[in-house]
């Protein structure tokens, strides 16, 4: 059983080759500092106005974050640009089922943790959840024009 959770426009598959270049790294918990570092290179690559990337590293680096302590110790990070918008899609082997609306409320003040995903959303164009018995993979559309919610 795979379950699903999109939050704004609706899944669509990963680019194939024709439509432009997709990069990946595959990281650990210690590598999550390259994992901001690729972020930041790859946005700059793909045009994301410089307003914005720090807000994508931020984003990215949560869902990497999680992956990490939660899913899986080895994890991947895929990025490309897809109808107008930077993709950053992070797959992990753990599985989990998430709530009908994942990181919908933000956490509260006490909260040590769980503010990934909401801080996701209030980053990104859109988030979507894939989890099943192949693993999780969260992935994050950042558009030109986005604008916290």
């Amino acid at each position: 059983m795979v379950a699903t959770h999109s939050i704004a426009r609706p899944w669509q598959p990963p680019p194939n080759d024709s439509a432009g270049p997709m990069d990946e790294m595959k990281f650990t918990a210690e590598q999550l500092p390259g994992v901001r570092r690729f972020t930041e290179v790859h946005a700059r690559r793909y045009k994301v106005g410089a307003d914005l990337i720090g807000d994508l590293v931020i984003a990215v680096n949560e869902i990497a974050t999680n992956a990490v302590r939660h899913g899986s110790p080895h994890a991947q990070l895929r990025m490309w640009a897809q109808d107008g918008c930077v993709v950053a899609e992070i797959h992990d082997r753990g599985t989990w089922m998430p709530s009908a609306d994942p990181g919908g409320n933000p956490p509260s003040p006490e909260a040590e943790g769980g503010m990934g995903i909401w801080v996701a959303r209030q980053i990104c164009s859109a988030v979507h959840i894939r989890t099943g018995i192949n693993g999780t993979v969260v992935r994050l559309e950042l558009s030109p024009t986005a604008r916290y919610i």
